[in-house]
């Protein structure tokens, strides 16, 4: 009777700590996990407090893009600066203004240089069309080329009756086709053939004399030709050629020539 009263005992005994283990155990493994998630989540918001803003702001960008335009892939965004070497053709016949300019003090018939900087879009159209879309400030100061020369000799010089302002700022946006050109090597460097339109709109002041009889024209339509070397995906080089004319009609028509030289490079690879 006595041995099993203690037997009984010992029984109870043995469940209690039984019960008592596992409980402990349990909150034991709630604690490790509960631990662990606040380290990982410490982690996270490490991670996200090093990353860099810019890029964050570029990949959301990136990613709104990839959902409106679904066949088009890649979108790898890029700073630019280039030298433009620019020369507007002028031609005077369509006015005659109460003043006249010496021929040879406003015209120089030369390429003069400015300067461009932008950012640009390259990506792939449904995985075969390579292109790029750019978006630009462009300081332009051509040479001045006039076609007609007025002349009452021998009393007054060669002159004409108009000057064209050689010293403004435009806004530009341009779409181009990019080829594949099959040369050596094109698993390390790549060559492209590019063409496409452009558009420029003047936003520095217009001068008086380009007011006169409606010559001034701030629009500007191009066609752009030219090539690109890609080396590596690190820096592309350019050589662009733009042949611009006034989008409107215009008493003074000018013929806008410019060559653009300049240099791209990934924004993911400078911030």
């Amino acid at each position: 009777m006595c041995f099993k009263y203690h037997k009984e005992i010992n029984m109870r005994l043995y469940r209690n700590f039984s019960k008592k283990f596992l409980l402990l155990i349990s909150i034991t493994t709630l604690v490790a996990s509960s631990l662990s998630a606040q380290t990982l989540t410490k982690k996270q918001q490490d991670s996200l407090y090093l990353l860099n803003p810019s890029q964050e702001r570029i990949r959301k960008i990136k990613k709104s893009f990839a959902k409106t335009f679904v066949n088009f892939v890649g979108n790898d965004v890029s700073l630019f600066g280039s030298l433009v070497l620019s020369k507007q053709n002028i031609n005077d016949n369509g006015i005659t203004a109460p003043l006249n300019y010496l021929y040879n003090t406003v015209n120089s018939n030369t390429f003069n240089p400015g300067y461009s900087g932008g950012f640009r879009l390259d990506g792939i159209y449904k995985e075969k069309h390579r292109y790029s879309l750019s978006f630009a400030v462009n300081r332009i100061t051509p040479g001045n080329n006039y076609k007609n020369k007025h002349s009452l000799s021998p009393f007054i010089d060669d002159f004409t009756h108009f000057k064209a302002d050689n010293n403004f700022t435009t806004l530009s946006i341009a779409a181009h086709y990019k080829k594949l050109l099959p040369v050596n090597a094109m698993n390390r460097y790549k060559f492209y053939a590019v063409f496409g339109p452009s558009f420029d709109y003047k936003i520095s002041r217009i001068s008086n004399e380009n007011l006169i009889n409606g010559a001034g024209n701030r629009a500007i339509i191009n066609g752009d030709f030219g090539a690109e070397f890609d080396n590596k995906g690190y820096y592309v080089l350019f050589a662009h050629y733009k042949l611009g004319v006034n989008l409107t009609s215009s008493t003074v028509p000018v013929q806008l020539n410019r060559f653009e030289i300049g240099m791209s490079i990934k924004t993911k690879d400078l911030f």
